[in-house]
């Protein structure tokens, strides 16, 4: 095999911080499956462990590996779980020295220099989206016989690549994405174990459900947000007519009943999107679908041409209900932009899922209850609480020695440990603590969940609401403890 790309091992409750169960929550790796159906079109041999669905521990997928010996190994990973990409570069390199290890995705894309510099296992570095300088690599990588030391002194010229050469870490410029993604092929999902894969209880009603993006790139600016350190900030979206093939083939190869649109903002082109839901509609898909959205780039005849097509449930984030605190993140929207977005989805019925940030710069457990009592009121169909996570590469990152005290232990930052604690705060503990106050407030009100009993159409919701309330306990139990 010529490269076996990797997603290294992290299990619910570590990315959750939180004993939550065996819910769900598990999701295609789309850009290693993007990258293995291009390089596969391109004459290449590919294959995937997704560490994470097979639920491998580092141990078990270096034994994987070393049974297919393939000639490259590519991790990818997130800030949260680098260090399992790490430790598991490091027992391939033991077991197999004459495997070429890469490391893309968001983290390596960051943090290039910091991550070759103390992470010997890997060989190169691939630096933004990886498709065209992945097929440059391994041709370069062919020519030398599949000799590491040969490619590694001959690779200069390579984009988006970086290496060690002696002491010195080359970091070459990052390389021109891709500009047509209809150009693309669908993500080689035939590699993947498609039947392991359930999203979290509040993101899907039908199963099985398939995880798709359309576009690249996000044109805002939150100082919180990493999303355009891959992908850049000009958005590049797939075409409708391409998109709705995609669904298509699912539907035909997987049965998918649903789709889950995990693409940053999917409304932020109007045109775009009502030519989308026409295609839906003309071609008489019997699907439902979920995607995210930005509070300021929907109206009402959007949001109804969107539930016509099948949309029942749209995430936003809201992330405060102090208009200061939401300009200290750069966020660019009001409390009447989301009061009116909200609206506009009851009155055409999809139903909302709400992202609120804890321990915002600025912030103090006043100003958090003021957030709490904002969710409350406002009473979307469900609410997440997330502590602030200043991710490496971001202003926020470079400001929040600032704003408060950060923890540099990357293994926490998945989105729900309190590695950031703003001044106004006395310590992580109380964040903590908001935390589990946030969502005991909002989810433990005899309206609410008589709301969510009147919603009940069929036993599948039944399911998802008992794997909802597990859920909804192992945060609180994480938190008092």
């Amino acid at each position: 095999m010529d490269i076996l790309f990797v997603y290294p091992p992290i299990s619910v409750n570590e990315r959750y911080a939180s004993n939550v169960g065996n819910v769900g929550g598990n999701l295609s790796p789309l850009g290693i499956a993007l990258l293995a159906a291009f390089l596969r079109e391109k004459g290449f041999s590919v294959g995937i462990i997704d560490a994470v669905a097979e639920d491998y521990s580092v141990g078990e997928l270096v034994e994987r590996i070393s049974e297919i010996k393939p000639k490259t190994v590519g991790f990818s990973s997130l800030t949260s779980n680098f260090h399992r990409a790490v430790a598991a570069a490091r027992e391939v390199k033991k077991a197999l020295p004459d495997t070429l290890t890469v490391i893309g995705g968001q983290h390596a894309t960051i943090l290039p220099e910091e991550v070759l510099k103390e992470n010997p296992c890997f060989d190169v570095l691939v630096k933004g989206e990886g498709e065209l300088t992945a097929e440059e690599l391994l041709n370069e990588y062919k020519k030398t016989g599949w000799n590491i030391n040969k490619f590694l002194s001959n690779c200069e010229g390579i984009k988006g690549l970086c290496f060690r050469k002696g002491k010195e870490i080359i970091l070459n410029n990052i390389r021109e994405p891709v500009s047509d993604v209809d150009e693309l092929p669908f993500p080689a999902r035939d590699l993947l174990p498609m039947d392991k894969y359930i999203p979290l209880p509040n993101q899907y009603k039908r199963k099985p459900v398939v995880n798709m993006i359309v576009t690249r790139g996000c044109a805002f600016s939150c100082s919180f947000c990493s999303a355009s350190a891959v992908f850049g900030r000009i958005i590049r979206m797939r075409s409708p007519e391409k998109s709705v093939s995609e669904i298509k083939h699912v539907v035909e190869k997987y049965g998918a009943k649903e789709i889950s649109f995990w693409d940053d903002t999917m409304t932020v082109n109007k045109k775009w999107m009502h030519r989308f839901c026409e295609l839906i509609i003309e071609n008489k898909l019997d699907i439902t679908w979920s995607c995210y959205s930005r509070v300021n780039t929907v109206d009402y005849e959007l949001l109804k041409h969107m539930k016509d097509a099948g949309c029942w449930n749209v995430f936003f984030g809201y992330e405060s209900g102090t208009q200061e605190l939401l300009n200290n993140i750069a966020k660019g929207i009001t409390i009447e932009q989301i009061e009116n977005a909200n609206k506009l989805c009851k009155q055409v019925g999809i139903e909302i899922r709400a992202s609120f940030m804890l321990a915002l710069p600025g912030e103090t457990p006043e100003l958090a209850q003021k957030t709490i009592d904002f969710a409350k009121r406002l009473n979307p169909d469900y609410a997440q609480f997330s502590p602030t996570t200043p991710y490496p590469g971001t202003k926020l990152w470079n400001d929040a020695e600032k704003y408060g005290k950060l923890t540099k232990n990357f293994s926490e930052y998945h989105g729900w440990s309190a590695v950031f604690v703003p001044f106004g705060y006395k310590d992580r503990k109380e964040v903590e603590e908001m935390k589990r106050r946030a969502v005991r407030q909002f989810y433990i009100r005899p309206n609410y969940i008589l709301g969510r009993i009147m919603k009940i159409n069929s036993l599948e919701d039944i399911k998802r609401y008992v794997k909802g309330v597990i859920f909804l306990l192992g945060f609180m139990k994480k938190a008092r403890s």
